[in-house]
């Protein structure tokens, strides 16, 4: 099952949960149920943990406590996240346990060298003098020594600034190794792929399970998986690196990949539709201000925006013409 159906199932747990919901939130919920067949199995899944778990409570006593604990976390913005983990975990269910503390997007990788919560960026200074910056919701191991100098990006996106030392500085994914030839480079974490950009100097790209390989000069980027490279014209190095600065540069792009990039940044679940997602944006927005972004974004496109309790839930849709 995707990490990410299973994080959006669980974030409609805590909105349905809340006992707060409005008509529209539950349509949507409807909506995005009936999208996809792996939707539903995740739902379905995520609902028999839990009543599993509560029924092995019942003889104690302890099930409406963790009921209690589910609805608090709904009602309640700034501890929802904990509590829920809280109420999954003592309820004993490993499968929603799992899902939070492995690949939920609201939680930060606990396991680990290096990570960051929703809406925070964090700089590490490395061993060998090299610094990395970790984007909101990322996560990364690393192995520096003398003899070997590796960094693991497991989910997100980061800017590496490399000193010179006297053995290759890689970059690694699941998808594959990015050398660094030169002194800044970005890597970044999608679902079907990782993006390399070199933004100060060039790179060596080695996909995983090929042969082959690609150097990209400065200012070039490209998308890799396992045996496959595809360049990526006109990502301008300026625009990709906004986030070190908690700004999104778009430049006629489809508000979906702006959505995207937002998300790391919103403690909440933004749902946005198809059609929504295929209109083109250009601007600068704020990272770091979410709700003025989303504001923004309502006044100057065509869009209806719907907000559940605290800004939890947001949804995201063309106007009725």
């Amino acid at each position: 099952m995707s990490p990410s159906v299973q994080n959006d199932a669980i974030a409609w747990l805590v909105e349905l949960r809340s006992g707060e919901t409005c008509p529209s939130q539950r349509q949507a919920f409807a909506r995005w149920l009936a999208a996809d067949a792996r939707h539903a199995s995740a739902w379905q899944e995520l609902g028999q943990a839990v009543e599993h778990s509560l029924g092995s409570l019942r003889a104690a006593g302890g099930a409406v406590a963790v009921e209690q604990t589910l609805a608090r976390a709904a009602q309640r913005d700034n501890k929802r996240r904990q509590l829920l983990q809280g109420a999954l975990c003592l309820a004993g269910g490993a499968f929603g346990g799992a899902w939070l503390l492995r690949g939920s997007p609201f939680l930060p990788d606990w396991s680990a060298d290096l990570h960051t919560a929703t809406a925070m960026r964090r700089r590490y200074a490395l061993a060998d003098g090299s610094e990395l910056l970790l984007d909101a919701r990322s996560s990364a191991d690393t192995d520096v020594a003398h003899r070997h100098r590796h960094v693991t990006l497991r989910q997100g996106q980061l800017l590496a600034r490399v000193a010179h030392g006297a053995s290759p500085f890689l970059l690694r994914s699941e998808h594959g190794t990015v050398k660094a030839l030169g002194r800044q480079l970005m890597l970044r974490r999608e679902e079907h792929g990782t993006v390399a950009l070199a933004v100060q100097g060039p790179l060596e790209v080695h996909p995983a399970g090929a042969g082959l390989a690609r150097v990209l000069l400065q200012g070039e980027a490209a998308r890799f998986d396992q045996g496959r490279l595809t360049m990526l014209p006109g990502m301008a190095a300026g625009q990709a690196t906004a986030w070190q600065r908690g700004m999104l540069l778009a430049i006629d792009q489809p508000l979906g990949e702006l959505v995207a990039a937002l998300r790391p940044y919103r403690h909440g679940y933004i749902d946005i539709t198809p059609r929504a997602a295929a209109l083109r944006v250009s601007g600068n927005y704020s990272l770091d201000d979410s709700a003025a972004t989303l504001l923004a974004l309502a006044e100057t496109l065509p869009l209806t925006l719907r907000q559940g309790p605290g800004g939890w839930w947001t949804g995201i849709d063309l106007k009725q013409s």
